[in-house]
């Protein structure tokens, strides 16, 4: 099976492989974003004349073949050779996943074996998502959630208009709608604006201005999880210059400012400026807001980002020893309950055994904090117990539900180096 096991076979058998995988080379090729065909062999032994079984047994081999190859094309070798044994786990116990359809070219009947070619379809994005969720691909690193609360106004708009005030319908900001294009290009998350309902009836907010306080401005962040918030003013409005007759400029002015809500601190700001010419002052006004938007959302990006770089590298970097990983899908379900954890920061997996992982994680705080935090949060499906925590490591089981009673294990607790002494 490629990389990961192919079996002992005869010349025939070999050279058959061979001559597929000389055609999967030239052949094999994405037929959309996320997905790869690839042409494969298997082979099943014929028991008892049983040939019904004996088929089933080849395209099943031959399946896993697929996914194996196209495992080995997405995880870079230093990736592949460590974590050899979880891949394997992954391939066999998550094949069917994997595959997006199939179908046999060709089979024959060769003596006491039987034989087929499979032309199957492979999700390159279905195995990415599961390596990252066990974090056997290259280490998240989380994308701030940012945000936008720009009042705008264009050139024949009596007063700014915001989203904040919870008036219906709301109007689109040139504004905001420039910045959601930028900031996701840049490593940043977007937020949906809150529901009005929500908020509108919060007695203590400043919803009725363009300019609102830092409360409300908070409060909105936090009701989205909000890592940053982006406030400030888009307007535009017409210069005395003119060309002929028709052709008027427009001057659009963009001011905004960044706020790191953890903190509550200021982490960067841009005031931009630029002159647009049209016969239109509503298009001319918008083409003036947008382009100062873009420049400001440019310099914001490269603010913003270099803020958390220096945040990140102020982090310490902590050991997690993570027992109890042989269910995956609870070993994915506690590293997304790790990242969404206040001060983590970077997740890299250093080693992958059968049952146990053991990650890098970069933390801004002190590592009891990040125990308690981790003793708060529910699964569904197991528990944790934390049997050590030391100045620079925590180790942690993770015990399905249905082992708890039986094991008769403390879950959601754990010990301190102090108290093992």
């Amino acid at each position: 099976m490629l990389l990961f096991s192919i079996g002992k076979r005869n010349p025939i058998i070999l050279s058959l492989i061979v001559i597929c995988l000389s055609v999967q080379t030239g052949y094999s090729q994405e037929v959309t974003p996320d997905s790869k065909i690839v042409m494969v062999t298997g082979t099943g032994s014929i028991v008892q004349n049983n040939v019904a079984t004996a088929r089933e047994e080849a395209i099943s081999e031959s399946l896993i073949t697929a996914v194996g190859l196209v495992m080995s094309d997405v995880t870079p070798s230093d990736i592949l050779v460590p974590n050899f044994q979880s891949l394997n786990e992954i391939l066999y116990s998550h094949r069917d996943s994997f595959i997006n359809g199939y179908r046999v070219l060709t089979e024959i009947k060769y003596k006491n074996r039987y034989r087929v070619l499979v032309q199957a379809r492979v999700s390159v994005s279905k195995i990415r998502e599961q390596l990252m969720g066990i974090g056997i691909m290259a280490g998240e690193i989380k994308k701030p959630k940012v945000l936008l609360m720009i009042a705008e106004q264009n050139v024949t708009d009596i007063a700014p208009h915001f989203w904040w005030s919870g008036n219906l319908p709301e109007i689109k900001s040139k504004a905001e709608a420039v910045l959601s294009e930028i900031f996701p290009q840049k490593g940043f998350i977007i937020l949906r604006h809150p529901e009005p309902s929500a908020y509108s009836e919060i007695s203590d907010l400043s919803l009725q201005t363009s300019e609102p306080d830092q409360n409300t401005i908070l409060h909105l962040a936090k009701l989205v999880k909000a890592d940053i918030v982006i406030t400030g003013r888009a307007f535009a409005e017409q210069t005395s210059n003119t060309m002929g007759e028709d052709i008027r400029s427009f001057k659009g002015t963009f001011l905004a400012g960044a706020i790191r809500i953890s903190g509550e601190d200021e982490i960067g700001k841009s005031y931009q400026t630029t002159i647009t010419v049209n016969t239109n002052e509503i298009f001319g006004g918008l083409e003036a807001i947008s382009q100062a938007a873009s420049l400001a959302g440019e310099d914001l990006a490269v603010q913003i980002s270099s803020a958390y770089t220096k945040k990140r590298n102020e982090q310490s970097v902590i050991k997690i020893v993570v027992q109890g990983t042989r269910i995956l899908s609870n070993f994915v379900k506690f590293r997304r309950a790790l990242s969404s954890l206040e001060h983590v920061g970077e997740i890299r997996s250093s080693e992958m055994k059968s049952n146990e992982a053991t990650l890098n994680v970069s933390y801004g705080d002190d590592i009891h904090k990040l125990a308690e935090s981790l003793m708060v949060k529910s699964f569904d499906s197991f528990g944790i117990n934390i049997s050590q925590v030391l100045p620079d490591q925590l180790t942690i089981t993770l015990i399905p539900i249905d082992k708890i009673e039986d094991a008769k294990a403390p879950v959601a607790t754990f010990e301190t180096n102090e108290m093992q002494e």
